[in-house]
């Protein structure tokens, strides 16, 4: 039998690419934390490894380096990251190479700060961050091995890796994240200046009763059963608990709050005609015969401050951050030694 109501699915994505924390992604640090690793990872299943790499320093930072090879692999998976058609002309890919270095740039200077704050990662926060790339990729720990070893990777390396990557958001918390703070005033300020931002689609309740077409017979005689019922006034929802087969029987029909788009197309018009407390007349359908009673609706309106706050309170700590970070690598690239040599 086909359910009338609609159930929608979410799923969440990994994102693979270089995970350069910059002015316009520090808000996403804790999110694309391991992108880099899980993007070396994931590549080894469909990339042969390169039997010979011509290198050369491409960029000096302070005392660190950045090569032609780490720059190469960070624009490819930059590249791999944009959706639809990819730039292949030379202009738009040295422009990505451009970015690229400068993302590694910020690295290489996040990364010097955090050896200057004596920033330590412990052998358990490793561990876990391994097991966060393998269940957001759903890699068990042979398929991992694996593609590290089709990427002449060790564990050892990998988890090297991963602990440089665990100490510079550990870097971005303590320098950034654990000084800053919202004010409640703040919140309520921008609540109601920006009051549109929080307003929730109007949204209905109703109960249902649906007969089965199995059997003609029996379900005639239930709907004359029921539209008796009715003309005698009796409780709609102790009639779909007696004769409904259909989504929450057992509740007397009720299906909940319901917005729009998350019923039957079909099933929704009638109960949009419907005035609350009203009984929709039976409305045929090839799974069976539904009667419908809308029960309460609500216009759409705002989240009251106290469900918006959460969300406030991110926005605002996220323009912070945003904010004091951009100053910071300003200042740190000012002081800094940086070399090109493209």
């Amino acid at each position: 039998m086909k359910s009338a109501t609609k159930y929608r699915a979410t799923h969440n994505s990994t994102a693979v690419g270089c995970c350069a924390v910059t002015g316009s992604n520090i808000t996403r640090v804790k999110r694309t934390l391991f992108a880099l690793l899980a993007a070396i990872v994931l590549s080894a299943f469909s990339t042969p490894a390169h039997t010979e790499v011509v290198d050369r320093v491409v960029a000096i930072i302070n005392d660190n380096i950045i090569t032609l090879s780490e720059l190469n692999a960070a624009t490819s998976m930059a590249l791999e990251n944009i959706s639809g058609n990819k730039p292949t002309d030379k202009k738009s890919i040295d422009e990505f190479k451009k970015s690229s270095l400068d993302n590694l740039i910020n690295q290489k200077l996040i990364k010097q700060a955090s050896d200057a704050a004596g920033i330590d990662i412990s052998k358990k926060e490793i561990d876990n961050a391994i097991e966060d790339v393998k269940k957001q990729n759903n890699l068990t720990q042979e398929s991992l091995m694996l593609a590290l070893a089709r990427s002449n990777l060790t564990m050892r390396e990998y988890r090297e890796q991963m602990q440089e990557q665990l100490r510079e958001a550990k870097f971005v918390d303590i320098e950034f994240k654990s000084k800053i703070s919202v004010l409640s005033e703040e919140v309520e300020d921008y609540y109601r200046q920006n009051i549109k931002e929080f307003l929730q689609p109007s949204t209905f309740r109703a109960r249902m009763i649906l007969l089965p077409g199995t059997d003609k017979e029996i379900q005639a005689l239930k709907l004359s059963a029921i539209e008796e019922g009715i003309r005698k006034g009796e409780s709609f929802a102790e009639l779909a608990s007696q004769y409904s087969e259909g989504p929450g029987a057992s509740e007397g029909g009720d299906l909940g709050w319901l917005s729009k788009g998350e019923l039957d197309s079909t099933l929704e018009a009638v109960i949009d005609r419907l005035k609350t407390g009203e009984v929709s007349p039976p409305v045929t359908r090839p799974e069976g015969i539904y009667l419908l009673q809308l029960t309460r609706s609500r216009a759409s309106a705002p989240a009251s401050i106290a469900e918006s706050t959460p969300v406030i309170q991110k926005t605002l700590f996220n323009r912070r951050m945003e904010k004091r970070f951009a100053s910071w690598l300003k200042e740190a690239r000012r002081l800094a030694h940086i070399e090109i040599r493209l």
